[in-house]
């Protein structure tokens, strides 16, 4: 390791005398003085920081700030089997109606209203889109729910105890259980608004019924009547024990992105001291070593082999910790497929985007991996509860792309069509992308003879001026 000499040793090697020691302390002290005497040495980090800081506080605070208020196009899928029945008029007729259709017009009109988007399909497709992760909900209206509704209106008059009248909310936590709560909220609030529409309409004709066969409307009867629909939220496909109640995915997510954003940096530090690039420090003792005279494609290449063996060895240790931690792992194989790929496909990009850019690569690639990422990422709070910018970037932010993959993997049995499929493919594009602006940018460098050692390059007169 390097060491560090006394000031009198290092006069004693060079034969200063006592006055041109005293000169150089005092031209020494000169510089630092100008250096930090310059508004630019405190005002250009600390508006770095500030900067990209307060952007992170807006974009995070932002995105949570009011999920109801920025609802928009939330998916839910309705399934309305009920085939309608005679109904009982107060005048002692009966008519064709059908409470189904009636709820679920009523149920789409208004959630339209607060940005939740619900269209009509079949019970198996409905429920197919749920298990795909296309629909954060299905509300599904039974086939005698009109006939029930009916008996429960008989039921006041004859003493009778009628089958209840059931509306369904399937949901699957695996989406995300912020999107399944939005679900049983919606739930919730659908309970109200459909009693009170069916029950208006059933307390009528209850009421004329009884008061034309001079019988007495009971309180009892005129509760029950006031609240017909049972709404009931069932989780079909309940997620398995050591899921985090679904955030195991986004957590894991984390975990990718973190490893190929950060070890590219790790890799990055550790190859540029190694080569002479960059001084070793370890606390007090500091080297450099001779500088090699390897190519800047050379020095890429050397850290994209080793990101790639990276990403080997971490996605298997993830997979193992989180086996050791109790993480419900079902596609363990798949999963540590796809984290190879994550990890190799980031950290390339990463480290290319250091070779390319410099230090200012650094800033990119925490802005573009991890301040854009998390809350674009639809791990905690769904897109449809963001703001819509967030949904905008979140076609091209790999944290989102990464984390639908992993939720495919972990609770959608690595069903491609719940978002393996996309994942895997633009993480291959973003691979193809990260390979290509590094050996473009690179062999371009070396092609102009741009090394990397002082007085290597001349910099342009204004970014010389800048730097210094």
């Amino acid at each position: 390791m390097g060491r560090h000499d006394s000031d009198d040793s290092d006069d004693q090697v060079s034969g200063l005398g006592e006055h041109e020691k005293v000169e150089r302390d005092s031209a020494a002290r000169a510089a630092i003085g100008d250096v930090i005497g310059s508004p630019r040495f405190w005002i250009l980090p600390l508006l770095l920081v500030l900067v990209v800081m307060s952007f992170m506080a807006a974009l995070y605070m932002g995105a949570i700030a009011d999920p109801e208020k920025n609802l928009h196009n939330f998916p839910l899928a309705l399934v309305n089997e009920d085939s309608g029945g005679e109904v009982d008029n107060s005048d002692g007729t009966t008519s064709k109606q059908n409470f189904g259709d009636q709820v679920a017009d009523g149920v789409i009109s208004t959630a339209a209203e607060s940005g939740i988007a619900i269209h009509r399909a079949d019970r198996t497709t409905a429920l197919n889109e749920l298990n795909a992760a296309k629909v954060y909900g299905v509300v599904f209206i039974g086939a005698n729910f009109t006939n029930r509704a009916v008996a429960l209106g008989r039921s006041a008059v004859l003493q009778a105890k009628p089958d209840p009248m059931v509306i369904d909310v399937y949901i699957n936590r695996g989406s995300g259980t912020f999107a399944s709560a939005v679900t049983t909220t919606f739930a919730d609030r659908m309970s109200s608004e459909v009693n009170a529409q069916v029950g208006k309409q059933l307390t009528d004709t209850v009421r004329a019924t009884l008061a034309k066969a001079d019988i007495g409307f009971s309180g009892a009867a005129q509760l029950a009547m006031a609240n017909p629909v049972d709404v009931q939220v069932v989780e079909p496909v309940p997620l398995p024990d050591g899921s985090g109640n679904g955030l195991s995915a986004f957590y894991y997510t984390l975990l990718l992105i973190l490893a190929g954003f950060t070890g590219a940096m790790m890799v990055s530090i550790v190859v540029d001291a190694m080569l002479g690039q960059t001084p070793i420090e370890y606390g007090p003792f500091y080297q450099l070593r001779t500088r090699l005279a390897i190519s800047r494609w050379g020095t890429l290449a050397a850290k994209w082999t080793i990101m790639v063996l990276v990403a080997v060895l971490q996605s298997a240790l993830f997979i193992g910790v989180c086996t050791a931690v109790g993480t419900a792992l079902p596609n363990a194989f798949a999963l540590w497929m796809f984290g190879v790929l994550v990890i190799a496909a980031v950290g390339i990009s990463a480290a290319s985007m250091m070779a390319v850019f410099g230090n200012p690569g650094l800033i990119l690639n925490l802005v573009f991996f991890v301040i854009l990422g998390l809350p674009s990422s639809g791990g905690t709070v769904p897109l449809e509860a963001s703001p819509r910018f967030f949904a905008w970037i979140a076609d091209i932010e790999p944290m989102h792309l990464v984390y639908l993959g992993v939720r495919a993997i972990l609770y959608f049995d690595a069903d491609f069509d719940a978002g393996l499929g996309r994942s895997v493919i633009q993480c291959f594009i973003g691979l193809v992308v990260g390979v290509l602006l590094g050996l473009i940018g690179t062999k371009y460098y070396d092609h102009k003879k741009w090394r990397r050692y002082p007085g290597g390059m001349t910099l342009p007169p204004r970014l010389a001026k800048l730097a210094e």
